[in-house]
């Protein structure tokens, strides 16, 4: 208590240490690690969504007297899945900063929103550390974290019309991003970031909410976009607002509630276990891409925070610029045995088919002929490579440029080392220890292929400072009518055309 005292007596008369930085709703100390850099972690950008605030946009930040912590992280959402442990707690909307030391002024600031199928996932994330980057390129990173699951995208008539200034639910996860990205624009400065060079990227759900936010934000917030495995073009990410409220009229119902008020008593995890995932030995063969569709759990097209599709809202804005990639074998980790129930014949194969692409199975069938790979699982994972993430690539970059953005694609083809589940290539998420230079991801490591990792850095923030990626490095070609992108790989190349006919056939269908 008496430091305390010290440290409030301190800020009144404007004597703060070096690792004191003032924000907009109190003065953080932060850390700095001796070795060029700086961090400051656990910063609440809105307030806690607990209570009356869950479901509702989120609220500003709490104001605070004295000096607040910033050397630990804070809380990630709650979770619950199928691969993860679950944990966390609603007390969730922090970000975190790694800054140069010391600390610059004016530098460019990379903004990360995480991936996990908008159901898992934190910004505290170990392998998420921005540190690397700060250290060797001279960037400000921020991570961030947003509501996750049915706390972060349920959506209910009642909601809808709880707030006449924001009439429509659901997508509370992605206004927490909004809000973060507002916490930045007024706060990065004081840490050292320019706040008209903001770049937002991210991964996955992240990579996603990134095409989204390109397609929608304000200009201020950010000015350039990378979108790592995103599937920006693809429905499968967006319901229809009629039917997101539908669902949530059922969760009430299932959890014995007839109003938001009792929802809003239900816990945390009353929640989640209600809108979770089966476990895997209750999926059907070929897991929950060819399953009925998550619910309550998904971005809905609400005509508020979504006006449209993406891929609709893509057609209308463009300017700013953006990287869009894939890797090569976007969709094996999403039918290995952590994340699906395998399909084990012909017969499952054809019929998972059926089930996610109705009339048009046939046709995939004969494109994707099960005889021409190893077993039928690997012939369904490149189906849902190609049709959710590769070909809606191609398509995003198309009306991106069409716009009149400078984009530059890449396509990542390198395998980590040490893999946790051999054989998997180079599968979804793959390519996020080489851009964040952090040797702690869970599923592989970088391990020979550091140089890629020390090049990829270097595309990554030259592009943050510039909206331009090129440097020392093999020239990646801006995106062109030939489809031209660079190939992430040992050694570095760069190529047209990357599947071309599949992605006409996806695109035809």
């Amino acid at each position: 208590m008496q430091r305390l005292g010290w440290l409030i007596v301190l800020v009144a008369c404007g004597e703060l240490g070096p690792l004191d930085v003032k924000t907009d709703h109190g003065v953080v100390r932060g850390s700095d690690d001796g070795n060029g850099v700086r961090s400051f972690l656990g910063i609440p950008y809105a307030a806690p969504p607990i209570g009356s605030n869950r479901w509702r946009p989120p609220q500003p930040a709490a104001d605070w007297d004295g000096v607040r912590d910033a050397t630990l992280l804070g809380q990630k959402c709650p979770q619950n899945t199928v691969i993860t442990a679950g944990g966390g707690n609603e007390d969730c909307l922090f970000l975190n900063v790694w800054t140069p030391s010391p600390q610059p002024v004016n530098a460019p600031v990379m903004v990360w929103i995480h991936g996990g199928a908008f159901v898992f996932g934190s910004g505290g994330d170990a392998f998420y550390a921005g540190s690397e980057l700060a250290r060797r390129h001279g960037v400000v990173v921020v991570t961030i974290n947003y509501r996750l699951g049915g706390l972060g995208f349920l959506a209910h008539p009642e909601l809808s019309a709880e707030d006449p200034d924001h009439p429509a639910s659901g997508n509370y996860g992605l206004m927490d991003q909004l809000a973060a990205l507002e916490w930045v624009h007024r706060n990065i400065a004081e840490l050292g970031g320019d706040p008209d060079r903001v770049t937002l990227f991210g991964e996955s759900a992240g990579g996603y909410s990134t095409c989204l936010h390109y397609a929608t934000a304000t200009e201020d917030l950010f000015y350039a976009a990378i979108s790592e495995s995103g599937a920006c073009a693809a429905t499968a990410l967006e319901q229809p607002r009629a039917q997101a409220e539908a669902d949530g009229v059922a969760l009430a119902t299932k959890l014995g509630c007839s109003d938001i008020a009792c929802m809003r008593g239900k816990s945390d995890y009353e929640i989640l276990d209600a809108t979770a995932l089966p476990p895997i030995a209750q999926q059907l063969p070929g897991g929950f891409f060819y399953a009925e569709p998550p619910k309550n759990t998904l971005p809905n097209v609400d005509g508020v925070v979504l006006p449209a599709s993406v891929e609709m809202l893509l057609a209308t804005r463009g300017g700013r610029p953006l990287i869009v990639g894939n890797n090569a074998n976007e969709g094996t980790l999403f039918h290995s045995t952590i994340l699906s129930n395998a399909i084990k014949t012909e017969a499952e194969y054809s019929a998972a088919l059926e089930r996610r692409f109705g009339a048009n199975a046939q046709a995939i069938l004969l494109r994707y002929p099960v005889n021409q790979f190893a077993t039928p699982n690997a012939a369904l994972a490149e189906v849902s490579g190609d049709a959710f993430f590769v070909c809606p690539a191609r398509r995003t970059v198309r009306k991106a440029v069409a716009n009149g953005a400078p984009v530059y694609r890449y396509i990542f083809s390198r395998s980590l080392e040490q893999e946790l589940i051999a054989d998997l290539g180079a599968f979804h998420s793959a390519e996020i220890p080489f851009v964040f230079g952090v040797d702690a991801f869970p599923l592989g490591k970088v391990g020979s292929a550091a140089p890629l990792s020390e090049s990829m850095q270097g595309y990554w923030t030259r592009f943050a400072a510039t909206g331009d990626p090129n440097g020392n490095d093999v020239v990646w070609p801006r995106a062109d009518a030939s489809d031209s992108h660079i190939v992430l790989d040992v050694p570095i190349t760069t190529g047209t055309a990357y599947k071309s006919e599949l992605c006409d056939f996806w695109d035809a269908l």
